[in-house]
């Protein structure tokens, strides 16, 4: 990649981006009456939450009075990983979930190869594999609507700092980057250990792409570890983790302990990627079908309000409660809100750049976010990409892209009942399901076609 390239693509967003209030993205329902969608199968819901910060929607929905709008009372019940989020949706105890993009895939490839998630999965503590039993339930997972884009960061341990690795920001050009950071993790004796929170984590599948551009294979060089926060801190203090790749809270408290540095964030690797989804069983979907609708008009309804810039004061009060995440007074994850991102340092000062579109929850105008596409919109092409990477690095011991791949996707990812949403909303949709992503989309400048997956996957050098 040339010099002038590089810069480009890191000042893509700062020259491309206005902090927009989510009214540019169609009317918002703060004051008007709820729309009706029919009566409802079921008003009591128990919603299972992870602690991080896009929860936030969830939250909000809850706090200021948007589940009850739409007739709904819910109770959020925040749980300890995303193995266990999964484990309690398939028990029944939870109506819906916050979970992860590509959590659907995940499952539904899991159960296809006949092989628990726990087996796929390293460094977990005894506590936390009971919590993964293997879900025996037959219903699948099915996304509801979109919770984000964007979100995660990549840190790295104090002994790179040590020798001489920064954030990606501090270098001049692409090959100046590789270049550190080949050294680095060439002259480690054994693979280190890279920690993420599990194996269908969009902050897994960066992470491996971001690593791949730099000619650092993700399976040889790196060994990637399912770690609880704990667990991570302490491979840190160790030097047996080299890194970690996450969303926020957990990080910037990391950073502020100076334990860590942030190398990228993942919107730098890829603008717009998804991220978080709201979900259900298919089961539940089909036998609440007037519910789910009114769960996700609040759920957008919230994900507007946390996209207003005029809200951000109230947002990290509301997030930070115990019930939710037990943040605390780090100031560093609530400037997030605010439009700042902190990269941390492990020696001097702190480096904090202006990064508004970190965490996307409706709307902000992007040259990679124009509408009628919005964060809450289920790409089939999203779902495309990720199913790539499953085959690239043969997750669920896939070795060849499914030839029934779209319809696969069809039923995990529906958007009809989102459909009917929208237009209450007067939001415009996407016309179709799936979008190529430009090369300036991604790190690498290699565009994505969704309509030739099997060329893209054949385009990779690395790959396991």
């Amino acid at each position: 990649m040339k010099r002038r390239q590089f810069l480009q693509y890191s000042a893509l967003s700062a020259a491309g981006l206005t902090f927009a209030a989510c009214t540019s993205q169609g009317s918002t329902h703060f004051n008007q009456p709820a729309a009706n969608f029919g009566k409802l199968e079921k008003t009591d819901l128990q919603i299972g939450i992870v602690s991080s910060l896009d929860c936030l929607p969830l939250v909000v929905a809850k706090e200021k009075g948007m589940f009850k709008k739409y007739g709904l009372n819910v109770t959020l019940v925040k749980q300890p990983t995303w193995e266990q989020v999964q484990q309690e949706l398939h028990s029944g105890k939870l109506d819906a979930a916050q979970t992860l993009f590509a959590m659907p895939l995940w499952e539904y490839f899991s159960s296809k190869s006949g092989k628990s998630p726990a087996k796929e999965e390293e460094g977990q503590s005894r506590r936390r594999r009971r919590d993964r039993e293997p879900v025996k339930s037959d219903a699948k997972t099915v996304a509801l609507m979109g919770l984000n884009i964007n979100g995660n960061s990549i840190s790295l341990s104090p002994a790179a700092w040590k020798a001489g690795v920064r954030s990606r920001q501090s270098y001049s050009n692409l090959n100046e980057l590789q270049d550190g950071y080949n050294k680095f993790f060439r002259e480690l004796k054994t693979p280190p250990a890279f920690a993420i929170a599990h194996p269908a984590a969009m902050a897994n599948y960066t992470t491996r792409y971001w690593l791949g551009t730099m000619g650092i294979d993700p399976e040889r060089d790196v060994k990637f570890q399912v770690l609880a926060p704990n667990d991570i801190l302490a491979g840190l203090e160790n030097d047996k983790v080299v890194g970690y790749a996450t969303d926020e809270l957990f990080n910037q408290q990391t950073l502020t302990d100076k334990k860590a540095f942030t190398a990228a964030i993942d919107r730098d690797i890829w603008h717009g990627h998804p991220e978080k989804i709201l979900a259900s069983l298919d089961t539940w979907l089909k036998a609440n079908p007037i519910t789910a609708k009114a769960l996700m008009a609040a759920v957008l309804e919230a994900c507007q309000y946390c996209d207003n810039p005029e809200h951000v004061t109230d947002l990290a009060p509301v997030l930070g409660k115990s019930e939710y995440t037990n943040a605390g007074t780090n100031k560093n994850w609530q400037k997030i809100l605010a439009g700042s991102y902190n990269f941390g340092a492990i020696e001097g000062k702190a480096q904090v750049l202006k990064v508004p579109d970190f965490q996307v929850f409706h709307f902000q105008s992007t040259k990679y976010l124009q509408q009628p596409n919005h964060a809450n919109f289920l790409w089939h092409s999203h779902a495309v990409w990720v199913l790539t990477q499953m085959v690239r690095w043969r997750q669920q011991q896939l070795t060849d892209y499914p030839k029934d791949a779209n319809e696969i996707i069809k039923q995990l990812y529906p958007t009809e009942g989102y459909a009917d949403v929208a237009k209450a909303f007067w939001l415009n949709m996407p016309k179709g399901q799936l979008k190529i992503e430009q090369p300036e989309t991604f790190v690498d400048l290699i565009a994505f076609d969704p309509n030739k997956p099997l060329e893209y996957l054949n385009g990779f050098e690395l790959r396991a």
